[in-house]
Order: C-alpha cells, then sequence, then structure tokens
C-alpha cells in the first residue's frame, strides 16, 4: 500500500536529504518520493507508522 505522509519542519534541500536517511533506517518501506513536506512511501501495513514517527522525531521533523 501507498502511505502519503505529512511532515512537518522541512524547509530546504538539507531537510529532504534528512528525512530520506531517517526513513531509509526503517525497514520494510519503499521511499517513492520525498519533497519538502511529504514523502511518500510503500508499505505491506501501516504498522510502520509508529516508528516512523519517531525516526522522523530524533531527525527533528514532525509527522503530522
Amino acid at each position: 500500500m501507498k502511505l502519503n505522509l505529512k511532515i512537518d519542519g522541512m524547509g530546504c534541500e538539507h531537510c529532504i536529504k534528512s528525512v530520506k536517511e531517517a526513513l531509509e533506517t526503517v525497514k520494510g518501506i519503499k521511499i517513492l518520493d520525498v519533497k519538502i513536506g511529504s514523502a511518500e512511501i510503500e508499505t505491506e501495513n501501516d504498522s510502520v507508522l509508529n516508528e516512523i514517527r519517531e525516526k522522523l522525531d530524533d531527525a527533528v521533523y514532525d509527522l503530522i
């Protein structure tokens, strides 16, 4: 399933890179696109959302 994530706190290319790096540490997802304010991923189920939220929090971004 594809999920569109809304991410707060992004404002530049460095932010995009940081979010990509954070998402790459989450097992079970495929990153389709990351742009300012959002990311599109593919996953088998949405049980990874808590882990994604934690990884983004660690990188100082908020999943909204």
